[in-house]
């Protein structure tokens, strides 16, 4: 099979408008390194269950290692005391509280 090109665009699937005036903001450099992976992997080995799912008596697989204080705000990055096994359902709903957190915080310390 010919491997094509991104220049050889498919004319029958219509290209997507790009959206104006948002842009994803990358997360921390850290998240993308080997260190994070292996360390990541490791703590979720250690601890295997979602720790809200837990709280609530369900039993549900960790798959992401989670900030507890999120990492734009604590002090260390790799501090493992820092770090709390969740399912992604959960760290998704703790993501979506963290990100106004840490709007507050980075405009308390604008402020200044």
């Amino acid at each position: 099979m010919p491997v094509r090109s991104k220049k050889n665009k498919r004319p029958w699937i219509p290209e997507r408008p790009k959206k104006e005036g948002y842009q994803r903001v990358r997360s921390m450099d850290e998240y993308h390194t080997a260190r994070w992976t292996r360390e990541s992997r490791a703590f979720r080995h250690e601890n295997p269950l979602c720790v809200r799912c837990k709280e609530k008596g369900i039993i549900k697989e960790a798959e992401v290692v989670d900030h507890i204080i999120p990492a734009p705000i604590c002090k260390d990055f790799w501090d493992k005391r820092n770090w709390q096994p969740l399912c992604k359902k959960c760290n998704t709903e703790k993501g979506n509280k963290d990100k106004k957190l840490i709007r507050e915080y980075r405009h308390r310390n604008e402020v200044r």
